[in-house]
């Protein structure tokens, strides 16, 4: 009895799962579902491929974007490099005038702003290092951006 009610269990279950494969893939309703799936597919398909296109046609468009104003910020920087440079090369002439009592820090300072030397206080520092410092006299001197700190030295100690 165990085994038949068993081989009935088993004949009910495999009919079920015949009927679900039937009714699945060869019933009309699945076959009109699978005709109407390509075209919807398709439009989906297509507008997703329109979506993407024009995506990708902003990104590319950005892109070129963002290389044109780099490229322009470079020409920028090239150019006011260029017009710093071209202004370090020019000559500078100043008239220093030290008066009598001036300490020689004061002259650096006014050799540093007027552009004829980089630091006034490492010209200071040569001045003192060299013996300068203490024969720096008095009077007006005419000096330009491309002596040396040791020719300026020279000219406004003796």
């Amino acid at each position: 009895m165990k085994q038949s009610l068993r081989m009935l269990a088993l004949g009910f279950l495999i009919s079920a799962v015949l009927l679900l494969v039937f009714d699945t893939f060869f019933s009309s309703s699945a076959q009109a579902e699978k005709s109407a799936e390509p075209k919807t597919t398709t439009t989906a398909k297509s507008a997703n491929n329109a979506s993407y296109k024009k995506k990708y046609e902003d990104l590319l468009a950005a892109q070129e974007l963002a290389k044109s104003q780099a490229a322009e910020a470079q020409k920028a920087v090239a150019a006011k490099k260029k017009a710093e440079e071209e202004k370090a090369k020019q000559i500078k002439k100043f008239t220093l005038v030290i008066k009598k009592g001036d300490p020689s820090s004061k002259a650096g300072n006014e050799l540093q702003i007027a552009g004829i030397i980089k630091s006034g206080a490492e010209f200071d520092k040569f001045l003192r290092a060299n013996g300068y410092e203490k024969y720096v006299r008095d009077g007006s001197y005419a000096l330009t951006s491309n002596m040396t700190a040791d020719q300026i030295a020279k000219i406004i100690t003796t």
